[in-house]
């Protein structure tokens, strides 16, 4: 199934499928109970039992556990992670709310998949989009993986008998050694299954946005072509040229949908990685006292940066491809063509002139230089913690 996400190799003549890309999104969905094509009642129990103890209770024992720790290095610790694991099951259930619009924007994207046929395009699908998407998995599981080992690790190395997250429990988990191994596999495996979860909810808007991006651009390449196939007729022309156009009003419908879908879920992103990457960073520097801990904050630190660069980045690269539209427009071969073709040529290019950029809630745009911006808003928080 994750094949053709992970494993990159010329495609050859194989045919184009922007769907796959989203393969791991999915993936990650029945892992957790749901887009399971099957209604065998233990697959509804698994995901009430996901729900009731995962997204639901996972956060409110951290929380209630924040109030019971005794020293200011354990409200930083738990602080951080009840906000990633609060934030999560927020996103969570925005995401699910929203999966039948995934849904049609992916049958939006197949149909533009069958307009790639040319082998220039089917070149720039394997080595950009498909390429791109494989490099955000990689570093998406690989930052996750090593976040969840780091942490393990941590937990093992210490002498005395501590939970992962100081947290609460509605019995006494240090009583015996096996309520003690009950609360700490408890733990380790929900935040496994919360880190499954923040895979699916964090690799959805960099993944969409790089194959907007790419579908733009193979837009662009497609209707500079226009025109300049001395085979074709005049009105063959200007059925390409209308073809485009209504490549053009499916990835508008395709941006609609997707600012839907993470309209909410990625302004719960920017705040929650601001907040964490300023309480990390102050743990970091004042609380840590042991190598491993050294080790898993820092990996945490980086976990956080990642989870917005690859949507910033390519949220920027798409606006740019956006602007590069009507540049694409006026090079196809226009001059020689017939009044209607030059008509709906205008019409064309002034649609594509209009500004799209990606926002989070309508307030942060999801563009490199809000990546600049909540690092600098984090270095704001931190020092004003530092002075109080």
């Amino acid at each position: 199934m994750l094949k053709n996400v992970f494993i990159f190799k010329p495609a050859g003549n194989a045919a184009v499928d922007s769907v796959a890309c989203f393969d791991i999104f999915w993936m990650c969905w029945k892992l957790n109970g749901i887009a399971v094509n099957s209604n065998k009642w233990y697959i509804t129990l698994y995901d009430i039992a996901v729900n009731i103890f995962i997204t639901i209770f996972y956060p409110i024992h951290l929380t209630v556990g924040l109030f019971m720790v005794p020293t200011l290095a354990d409200v930083f610790k738990n602080l951080a992670i009840n906000i990633t694991d609060v934030a999560c099951s927020t996103k969570h259930y925005l995401f699910r709310y929203k999966l039948p619009k995934i849904r049609e924007l992916q049958r939006l994207l197949k149909q533009l998949d069958e307009r790639v046929l040319a082998p220039n395009e089917r070149e720039y699908f394997d080595k950009k989009i498909r390429l791109g998407v494989r490099n955000i998995m990689l570093l998406f599981c690989a930052s996750y993986a090593a976040d969840a080992l780091a942490s393990a690790i941590d937990v093992l190395s210490k002498n005395e008998r501590e939970l992962m997250y100081p947290a609460w429990f509605p019995f006494d988990w240090s009583a015996n050694r096996f309520t003690y191994y009950g609360a700490v596999f408890y733990q380790i495996f929900g935040v496994s299954l919360q880190i499954v979860q923040n895979l699916a909810h964090d690799t959805f808007a960099p993944v969409g946005l790089c194959v907007i991006s790419g579908q733009v651009r193979l837009l662009a390449m497609r209707v500079s072509k226009v025109g300049y196939d001395e085979s074709k007729s005049l009105a063959q022309n200007e059925q390409e040229l209308n073809d485009c156009i209504e490549d053009h009003k499916k990835l508008l419908r395709i941006f609609d949908l997707m600012q839907d879908v993470f309209w909410y879920t990625q302004l719960v992103q920017f705040s929650s990685v601001g907040l964490n990457i300023c309480l990390t960073v102050v743990f970091l520097l004042l609380f840590v006292d042991n190598l491993f801990g050294y080790v898993y904050y820092t990996v945490y630190f980086i976990s956080m940066a990642i989870e917005l660069l690859p949507a910033c980045y390519y949220g920027s690269n798409m606006q740019e491809e956006f602007q590069n539209l009507p540049y694409a427009i006026f090079k196809c071969n226009w001059i020689p063509q017939r009044r209607g073709f030059q008509q709906n040529l205008r019409i064309f290019t002034e649609l594509s002139q209009k500004q799209l950029t990606p926002t989070a809630g309508g307030i942060i745009n999801i563009h490199l230089t809000s990546f600049v911006a909540t690092c600098k808003m984090a270095y704001s928080l931190y020092t004003m913690l530092m002075n109080i």
